[in-house]
């Protein structure tokens, strides 16, 4: 086997986040950890914490990485930094307030809207603590093109304690996460390598075909342009306001035993119970289904790299369809149709079959006013990232939420993200602010999709107390 040569390049899917970062449309993820202290107040928590983190300067060379930030279609380049000032990446906030929510969504909500400075590694770590409350929070962000949801989570549960007795604090950027991924060149046969890229890419093609055109023989395979517009879609500004709900993940998986369906198609369906009801209340429901575009891993094969990309399916939300079992039904049979088309692809086709997918999108973003002109390929993102499965503490606190947060793109006016952690399933909604969507309307209506649910399902699940 040929040697192979290391560039300093970022893979295309990579590069990509890059090239759709602007001020209106910053691309960057950021999850928010809620704290809570039995023994100490939340101050004295804080300052043990922070005393901590400023005593460790040695740092993993993901939080030392720079972002050469390239239009596209040319790729982006990584840098390494020799050292880190820590102070432009680590911030610590005192906020007032009697509602601990409310001031905690407020402060992150203007820190979601700030683009991050492409001359410094794209990553922040904010402390935040409410005077007068035994809470605090951290407001972990950074750009996707230095690491996506899926990665940040793994190394955020690894930062933390799963022994409350257990005092010692581990600061993110000095975990030895997954290494930046570099493209690589084979020094062998150019035939072998041509060939190598030329099967998975010749499937991807053939698969994504089939997609654009799903229904030459009425498949319920989900594919781009299927969406239609509405206030969803409005033009997206630079401002952001976001909501969080947390859902008892027992009840949900009830919900998906009882319906014979996935706890996934259960989130998506109360999603789409909550922006149907919506869109109803605003006079803005179209006559076809919002379509959803669902972010999904692709691990290496066998789990030989900490390294995850991200791949991508669409799902009907049969926002069409009043019933609520008529809508969750339809769901299961997009997103396994999806399933099925995507696992006939070999694992070396995913990432240009999501490339490829995701090219009429990436067109829509990248030429100029092309919002205007070309359809959504979906209406909006929602994803489900998995998180901790048993609780975890910080400084002996315990962390009592988890929730994400994630990016808007052109014309996309809502994502959400759900994240799963200790039996609860936390959803973190990110608007634009000057788009006129009432986010906390929407908030309420996903909490009360899964009563919806119960109501229907109550018969099959005996154990469940039918809401009044």
């Amino acid at each position: 086997m040929g040697r192979q040569k290391r560039r300093k390049h970022l893979r295309i899917d990579e590069s990509f986040w890059a090239w759709l970062d602007s001020p209106s449309t910053p691309m960057h993820v950021a999850a928010v950890a809620v704290f809570e202290s039995e023994d100490d107040s939340a101050t004295a928590v804080v300052a043990r914490i922070m005393t901590a983190f400023r005593e460790r300067t040695d740092t993993h060379h993901r939080f030392r990485t720079v972002i050469k930030m390239r239009r596209f279609p040319r790729l982006s380049r990584r840098e390494l930094v020799d050292q880190l000032d820590l102070d432009k990446h680590l911030h610590h906030h005192v906020t007032s307030g009697s509602d601990f929510e409310h001031a905690l969504a407020h402060l992150i909500s203007q820190l979601q809207s700030r683009r991050m400075d492409a001359r410094l590694p794209m990553w922040e770590l904010h402390v935040i603590e409410v005077t007068g409350t035994n809470r605090f929070a951290l407001y972990v962000k950074a750009h996707h093109s230095l690491i996506n949801g899926v990665d940040a989570v793994r190394m955020l549960g690894r930062s933390l304690q799963i022994a409350p007795d257990e005092h010692t604090v581990t600061p993110l950027w000095t975990i030895d996460g997954p290494r930046p991924r570099l493209t690589t060149v084979a020094s062998g046969s150019p035939r072998a390598s041509f060939c190598s890229k030329a099967r998975p890419i010749a499937a991807a093609t053939k698969a994504v075909a089939r997609l654009y055109n799903p229904f030459r023989n009425r498949s319920p395979l989900t594919g781009p342009f299927a969406a239609s517009l509405s206030r969803l879609n409005a033009d997206t500004g630079a401002s952001r306001r976001i909501r969080t709900v947390s859902l008892d993940m027992n009840t949900l998986k009830q919900l998906a035993q009882a319906s014979g369906t996935s706890l996934n198609d259960v989130a998506l369906a109360t999603c789409s119970t909550a922006l149907r009801r919506y869109l109803l209340d605003v006079g803005d429901l179209p006559a076809k289904p919002l379509i959803a575009g669902c972010p999904v891993s692709i691990s290496a094969p066998g789990g030989s790299s900490a390294n995850s990309s991200i791949g991508i399916m669409f799902a009907d939300l049969a926002t069409d369809r009043a019933d609520t079992v008529e809508r969750l039904t339809t769901i299961a049979c997009s997103t396994q149709a999806a399933k099925d088309h995507q696992a006939a692809l070999p694992h070396g086709a995913l990432l240009p079959y999501s490339i490829l997918a995701m090219g009429s999108h990436t067109l829509r973003q990248v030429a100029p006013h092309a919002t205007e002109f070309m359809a959504p390929a979906f209406n909006l993102i929602i994803s489900n990232v998995p998180g901790p499965s048993r609780p975890l503490f910080l400084a002996g606190a315990k962390l009592i939420e988890l929730y994400p947060l994630s990016l808007l793109f052109k014309g996309e006016a809502i994502n959400i993200t759900a994240l799963s952690y200790d039996n609860r399933m936390n959803f973190g909604l990110t608007t634009c602010a000057s788009s006129g969507l009432d986010v906390d309307l929407i908030a309420r209506y996903l909490e009360q999709a899964v009563g919806e649910l119960e109501t229907r399902y109550a018969a099959k699940l005996p154990n469940l107390t039918k809401p009044a």
